[in-house]
């Protein structure tokens, strides 16, 4: 009689715990599953599932696993402070795949408690259009050095439609645009090559740049076929580290940390510009005459508010480089009693 009471003590605690997982679990991960509807053969199609901490503590990603070889999963941080947010994006590659596929990743946690998630995808590939690359990544691309980098991808219709064909085409932003060239060459059944022209204009992107180009077909029974755009778009000027994450502090505490500004080419700090009369900082090139080069070391200096809670404050840094934005830092932390 003992024993069962102890069993049913132990499971009625650990169906709350989970209960209690459940649910944060809910109020963060606002979508849990996406369809990327009909694509090509080929093409590589990606979603960004968001993680938004709306707790009081901090969450932690600890790994992830995925459902299938066919995904990648990138994930923008693993630490995510009370208020914030990132994501985690599922690449998925269709090349070896026909039809209905399902996949997918697993989600681990294990702040505030340890949980387990599924992130599930869907889509249907067709086997008559193919896309070669399966996306338009232009890699890594310098903001500063005024250039538009161009990148193609190759299309190609093999279906029994004869005149099957695109019809327009449209990005999510301004940053893209796209030109499509029919090749010579269109058979009696309708087999027929694109390409597809791609430029990009990184002049106010910073970090991690992703689009999606839709063409618009005259097939009723599919008549739209997604294309990724992927970027990495490095700025002038960075901050190290970023986002600046200090954790749990003490209401009233006095907290410095060292940040490194750095740039391919020497500059100097024209201004320091923190959101909230908390934060402080000086930079240690004031007291060099010259002034100009390429890493400036600041001092940055927060004053705990007596508030508990969590708080975040963003500090700007502007430099003398030409069309430069000022670079950002984002300063996140838990006030504690």
């Amino acid at each position: 009689m003992r024993r069962l009471l102890l069993y049913g003590t132990l499971w009625a605690a650990v169906s709350v715990s989970s209960a209690r997982a459940q649910s944060w679990v809910e109020s963060v991960l606002p979508e849990r599953s996406f369809d990327f509807g009909t694509v090509a053969r080929g093409s590589k199609i990606r979603h960004s599932f968001k993680v938004v901490n709306r707790l009081d503590q901090e969450i932690r990603i600890a790994d992830w696993r995925t459902k299938c070889g066919c995904t990648e999963v990138r994930v923008g941080a693993r630490e995510i402070p009370p208020g914030t947010q990132t994501v985690v994006e599922a690449v998925i590659d269709t090349t070896k795949f026909l039809g209905t596929k399902n996949s997918g990743l697993t989600l681990v946690f294990d702040r505030p408690n340890y949980i387990e998630v599924d992130l599930n995808t869907t889509c249907f590939i067709r086997g008559d259009i193919t896309l070669t690359p399966g996306l338009v990544d232009f890699g890594i691309v310098a903001r500063a050095s005024g250039t538009k980098p161009t990148a193609s991808l190759n299309l190609a219709y093999a279906g029994g439609q004869p005149n099957w064909g695109i019809l327009s085409m449209k990005t999510r932003s301004a940053q893209v645009s796209a030109k499509l060239q029919e090749q010579p060459g269109r058979s009696a059944g309708g087999q027929v090559q694109y390409v597809l022209n791609v430029t990009l204009d990184p002049k106010d992107l910073t970090g991690f740049f992703k689009d999606e180009i839709t063409l618009a077909t005259n097939d009723p029974s599919s008549p739209t076929i997604p294309v990724a755009v992927t970027a990495t778009v490095q700025a002038a000027v960075t901050i190290s580290p970023s986002p600046l994450l200090l954790g749990q502090v003490k209401a009233g505490q006095v907290v410095t940390r060292t940040l490194l500004v750095r740039a391919g080419q020497p500059f100097k700090i024209t201004g320091i510009k923190p959101s909230k009369p908390e934060v402080t900082a000086v930079a240690a090139a004031a007291a060099d005459p010259a002034g100009a080069k390429p890493l400036h070391t600041l001092t940055l200096t927060f004053k705990v508010p007596t508030q508990a809670g969590p708080y975040n404050a963003v500090c700007e840094v502007s430099t003398d480089l030409k069309d430069e934005p000022p670079a950002r830092v984002t300063l996140f932390a838990t006030v504690v009693p």
